[in-house]
């Protein structure tokens, strides 16, 4: 069961749950990113697990995620301190998310761009997609060898 150490008062237990989740969510959209990165963010995403994990271990016992502290409250039936293991993470996963959308990586779509992605009623491009049964979804490509080794790799229809 998860319980903040007793030299830390709640305000900073939710401040470090803030922390440890802020950089793990921060971590989680700069790795899989697919205009910034083409290595695998499973590796930079399990670094920054185990780095949470090593130092928020003696402050709060490092939940990170409201959910790895429910189960076990639950189960045990006490809910005392539980409240700072929604806050904190809760808070800490907006923040990086606000950060990275708006500040590191803004795309660039408008306003109501915005809000019909939110709502569900935002037509993509035609560029990149293809019709499968009414719908839209981007198109499948084939990464084929290249002609007599020049240039690498080309993934087939683009132009090289």
């Amino acid at each position: 069961l998860k319980k903040h150490s007793d030299n830390i008062t709640s305000g900073q237990a939710v401040a470090v749950e803030l922390i440890l989740t802020f950089q793990l969510v921060l971590c989680y959209f700069a790795s899989t990113d697919r205009h910034r990165n083409a290595n695998s963010p499973a590796t930079f995403i399990g670094i920054s697990v185990a780095l949470g994990h090593l130092i928020g271990i003696y402050f709060t016992g490092c939940s990170m995620n409201p959910a790895r502290s429910f189960g076990p409250a639950v189960i045990v039936n006490k809910f005392t301190v539980h409240w700072i293991f929604w806050v904190g993470p809760m808070t800490g996963a907006i923040l990086a998310s606000l950060i990275y959308n708006v500040l590191l990586y803004p795309h660039l779509k408008s306003l109501s761009q915005r809000l019909a992605i939110l709502k569900g009623t935002f037509e993509m491009e035609a560029e990149g997609m293809e019709e499968d049964h009414g719908r839209k979804r981007p198109k499948h490509r084939q990464l084929v060898p290249s002609h007599a080794g020049a240039g690498g790799p080309h993934h087939k229809g683009e132009d090289t």
